[in-house]
């Protein structure tokens, strides 16, 4: 094999090991996809359909890790958001508030341990 020919399979072997993490855009109706997977291995992307929502709007690839899914409570019916909520209760979870605060109250006596103003909106974490 010439030199070329070697360094080409070295950068597409360096390729094939790399990963990154993406976040796709904010769409309704992710559908056209099956999962596999669980427990400590995590939750892989197993098929997706072609020209479906989950191939077309989400670029999902099949052998992508689904690291977390944001579900979005605006516009979604109590019992829906409920039982989200409630098939969430064993595994760890992140929530995005929007609380009103009275402009008197001191920020630094807020029941949150930290305070960080990004884009105009307040996340406690």
């Amino acid at each position: 094999a010439t030199s070329r020919h070697r360094k080409a399979h070295s950068v597409l072997r360096h390729l094939e090991t790399m990963e990154v993490t993406l976040k796709t855009e904010v769409e309704a109706g992710a559908s056209g996809f099956s999962v596999k997977g669980g427990g400590n291995e995590g939750i892989f992307i197993k098929k997706v359909l072609k020209e479906s929502p989950a191939s077309k709007i989400f670029s999902l690839r099949e052998g992508d890790q689904l690291l977390s899914a944001t579900v979005f409570f605006d516009n979604i019916k109590y019992e829906d958001a409920l039982k989200i909520l409630q098939y969430s209760e064993p595994y760890r979870v992140q929530f995005s508030l929007k609380r009103k605060i009275a402009v008197q109250e001191d920020l630094e006596h807020s029941s949150a341990h930290f305070l960080r103003i990004l884009s105009g909106i307040v996340y406690f974490t």
